[in-house]
């Protein structure tokens, strides 16, 4: 749950021009369908109760689907080269990786999220680890990435002894304009 509400401050932390447009036109055009459905409610109640869940899934589903779409677009970045390896001599695991700045303008600030988890054969299964994983650490990077340049990163495991095969999971989110 800290995790969670470390990500969504980042985020808003720094909003851009793009964030603010997209979350105005989202909660305009829930008013907007209150306003219709309530416009609607003495010719049709079935349809302005249609209308009034519907606005509601929009203003709750809107802003995961506004991130997701903006990250993609907007702010897109590349984690490949992801090697992982368990030290025989410690109980430390050291997970490499490339970040690629695939936008247009610089990035002053990343968060790269590392999870480990339990590898399965089930897609859903392997999301669901994914959301409870064995263990997982965050790092900020603060240094310049400017566009299209790629970025090498370290994320090491103290004390990490799994005995069990494991998949690890490299994510990164990263924004620019503000230093």
């Amino acid at each position: 749950m800290a995790e969670l509400k470390f990500s969504i401050f980042n985020y808003i932390a720094h909003f851009g021009i793009y964030d603010y447009i997209a979350y105005i036109w989202l909660i305009l055009t829930f008013l907007i369908l209150v306003f219709l459905s309530l416009l609607l409610a003495k010719k049709s109640t079935k349809m302005s109760v249609v209308m009034i869940l519907f606005a509601f899934i929009l203003l709750f589903v809107g802003p995961f689907v506004l991130k997701y779409f903006l990250d993609k677009t907007v702010r897109p970045v590349l984690v490949n080269h992801v090697v992982y390896k368990k030290l025989h001599f410690s109980n430390t695991l050291i997970v490499d990786y490339s970040l690629k700045n695939l936008s247009k303008k610089p990035y002053y600030f990343c968060q790269i999220d590392t999870k480990v988890y339990k590898p399965s054969k089930s897609k859903l299964r392997n999301f669901l680890n994914k959301l409870k994983p064995i263990t997982y650490r965050t790092i900020i990077n603060k240094k310049e990435i400017k566009a299209g340049e790629s970025m090498q990163g370290r994320t090491l495991f103290y004390d990490f002894s799994y005995p069990k095969d494991i998949n690890v999971s490299v994510e990164a989110k990263c924004y620019g304009g503000r230093r």
